[in-house]
């Protein structure tokens, strides 16, 4: 926090954060009041996730060419007209949900760019030995979003309906996208790529992909990503079917799971290096599959809330740990592309998960997926041990990268 730039990055990465998750609490609520349908909850998620997941890779080569503040500060300015533009429709009574999957979708495109571009951003603006710090911190604002942005938007969502939250974020959004005209990075950022679009794009899959370390972290927290995280999207339903506590009850479980998150962010921010991360990812991930087994076969609220806190805990420590091992071994030039590719872990593919899990609650009610899923990352943890032991992974991830 001493570095002016990184403070600058921070106070507006506050405004993203909470206002994202104020967004995707309204979001959630509003197509559960039009529809009524778990099916339509993963339906509008999955609406977002395609743009991201064709445009998050090639958003990454992108960034390695253009530069990594330069489509930041483009993207955020975007999402400050698109959310002032929803928050008006709504106010005005026009948002259908039509209205929402277009809306949707054009978040998802934007974040396309955006997830890259500030996954790799952090790398320029501090020095190597604040990188580990500097990530937990980031994921840090990120979880406390999580926290922050339902305690404001449920009591919004109950008072005043969800274009009042919109027109929030629509204000979060702008005083971030100012923030990022604040900083600079340590050195001019290395821009242009040699082999064009397509090229540069081809030599990030196949980095990624040769790379046996970055590719073991990748393949597990998106397993992770796409088992377990998509009960963060039908948290609506859980809330208002299996609780029956509305959006109250959802604004409640949001903020536990928020907490967790937080938690685990400052816990790495303060523990401050990689040396022993593999090993947490990979007792996080087990505990994260616990949590939300018996998440889903206890209907009692308040045991819910503390397994919510658990699992938000776990599962964000498995991501934080995957940013800081992969920013550990990816070579600089690459750095954007491999993010990239990381990234759609991050919200593409607990999208993908939550249309599946939501399908599966529309035949099988709410609990059934959920637990199917948890048993299913129990059985990829069990690889994964076999693998971590065999392979000497923790070895191979965290030994000093070439040339330091």
């Amino acid at each position: 926090m001493g570095n002016r730039s990184f403070r600058q990055y921070f106070y507006g990465l506050i405004g993203t954060t909470t206002g994202f998750w104020s967004y995707r609490v309204a979001l959630g609520w509003q197509v559960w009041e039009l529809t009524h349908s778990p099916a339509w909850l993963g339906g509008i998620v999955f609406v977002e996730v395609v743009p991201l997941l064709l445009l998050g890779p090639i958003g990454g080569t992108v960034v390695d060419q253009k530069g990594a503040l330069r489509i930041t500060r483009v993207m955020q300015a975007l999402w400050a007209i698109l959310m002032i533009t929803f928050a008006t429709l709504n106010l005005l009574g026009m948002a259908n949900i039509g209205v929402l999957l277009v809306i949707a979708g054009v978040q998802g495109a934007i974040a396309g760019f955006s997830n890259p571009g500030h996954l790799a951003l952090i790398a320029n603006v501090v020095p190597r030995e604040d990188l580990s710090a500097a990530v937990a911190l980031q994921s840090g604002v990120v979880q406390c979003g999580r926290f922050v942005g339902p305690a404001i938007a449920g009591p919004l969502l109950v008072h005043f309906g969800p274009g009042m939250v919109y027109a929030g974020v629509a204000v979060a959004f702008t005083f971030a996208a100012f923030n990022l005209w604040l900083v600079t990075t340590l050195a001019p950022e290395k821009t242009g790529g040699g082999r064009g679009l397509r090229g540069d794009f081809a030599d990030g899959v196949r980095y990624t992909m040769n790379h046996f370390a970055i590719r073991t972290i990748i393949l597990y927290t998106m397993i992770m990503s796409f088992l377990l995280r998509p009960v963060v999207e039908l948290l609506p339903g859980f809330a208002d079917v299996v609780f029956e506590r509305g959006a109250e009850g959802l604004a409640w479980l949001m903020m536990s799971f928020g907490l967790g998150s937080l938690i685990s962010a400052v816990h790495i921010a303060v523990r401050g290096e990689t040396k022993g991360l593999t090993n947490i990812f990979t007792v996080n991930l087990i505990i994260g599959a616990l949590s939300l087994l018996a998440f889903a076969l206890i209907p009692h609220f308040w045991v819910a809330m503390g397994l919510t806190v658990i699992f938000g805990m776990t599962t964000n420590t498995v991501s934080i740990a995957s940013q800081i091992l992969a920013q550990h071994m990816v070579a600089g030039h690459m750095r954007a592309r491999v993010m990239s590719i990381l990234g759609t872990t991050f919200r593409a593919v607990p999208a993908a998960g939550a249309l599946f899990q939501g399908w599966g609650a529309a035949f099988f009610g709410l609990a059934a997926p959920v637990v199917v899923a948890a048993i299913l990352c129990i059985v990829a943890w069990a690889r994964l041990v076999q693998i971590a032991r065999r392979e000497n992974l923790a070895g191979r991830i965290e030994a000093p990268p070439e040339g330091t």
